[in-house]
């Protein structure tokens, strides 16, 4: 097994994994490499037999030792072990897959309802270019769950409007969808108070600050708490609360997992797959479908 953990670590360097992600990962499989010896199950036949039962076994194993998020990360990195030996072809099946995950409901974040999201994006003044600015941003984090750094990192070339996407730069690109309602508020504002307010007409972000460049991941979390206190939203969120409240809204609405991690970009999906579902179909009427802002009879995704 140790052969295989190695192989395992060496494809996460290629997928441009952080170390640290690599060393957690390479610890959570020694772990349960100790598991299996007394059983006699740590080599390749081995690994080829175990079963979900016996992954439950393990999960409960981990559970008398370790609290709730810890064990969902060791169980995350041993899906995604079973993931790369699967598509390696060393087994046929994942024993992951229908492993239920604990919950740990005291460490979620601040929860926001559907109405108290429709409040806070309806708080800034579009009559005003910074109003409508701030309503721009709030309604892109919403719909589409992004991180304030890859918020305030978009660019005005980043948004591609007739098709409802925005593509996020970094360790891997990808592109994410954007509810009709979204799209028509970059489109005003593009229009009509992004221009005017750069410090120099070259600029390429596509949000400025007060001083005309880049606006800062401070300064959106100070106007997000600025336009809450204006709706009315006294709960102690944090800067990632939009991100979660995305994510709840749309699976409570029936969108699976594995849509919500594309959404996100986890590392764990391959980058063609990301590309794969961003055309496919299914996907875009499901995103249209699930998401409560998404839905537009005018809407350019079939």
């Amino acid at each position: 097994m140790n052969r295989l953990i190695l192989q395992f670590t060496a494809d996460l360097h290629l997928k441009s994994y952080s170390e640290n992600s690599i060393q957690n990962h390479r610890l959570d499989l020694l772990r349960f490499k100790e598991w299996l010896e007394p059983r006699e199950m740590a080599d390749l036949d081995g690994l080829r037999r175990i079963t979900t039962e016996e992954m439950v076994q393990y999960q409960a194993h981990l559970s008398h030792r370790l609290k709730p998020r810890s064990v969902n990360r060791h169980l995350s990195s041993l899906k995604l072990y079973f993931r790369f030996m699967e598509v390696s072809g060393l087994i046929s099946a994942n024993p992951m897959d229908r492993v239920i995950y604990p919950k740990f409901w005291t460490d979620l974040p601040a929860m926001l309802t559907p109405g108290e999201v429709g409040a806070l994006l309806e708080a800034p003044d579009e009559s005003h270019y910074l109003g409508l600015r701030d309503r721009a941003m709030l309604e892109l984090l919403y719909s589409s769950g992004l991180k304030l750094n890859e918020l305030t990192a978009l660019n005005a070339d980043s948004v591609q409007l007739n098709l409802r996407f925005v593509k996020l730069m970094g360790k891997r690109e990808r592109m994410v969808p954007i509810t009709d309602r979204a799209g028509l508020l970059l489109g005003r504002y593009m229009e009509t108070a992004r221009l005017a307010r750069l410090l120099h007409p070259q600029e390429p972000c596509l949000f400025p600050g007060r001083n005309g460049t880049r606006i800062s991941r401070i300064g959106v979390w100070k106007l997000i708490k600025k336009h809450a206190l204006q709706a009315g939203i006294d709960k102690n969120f944090n800067a990632r609360t939009l991100r979660h409240a995305f994510a709840i809204h749309l699976i409570l609405g029936g969108m699976d997992l594995d849509a919500i991690k594309f959404l996100f970009g986890y590392q764990e999906l391959e980058a063609t797959a990301l590309y794969a579902h961003v055309n496919s179909p299914d996907f875009r009427r499901a995103y249209r479908a699930y998401h409560p802002l998404a839905a537009s009879q005018n809407s350019p995704i079939a």
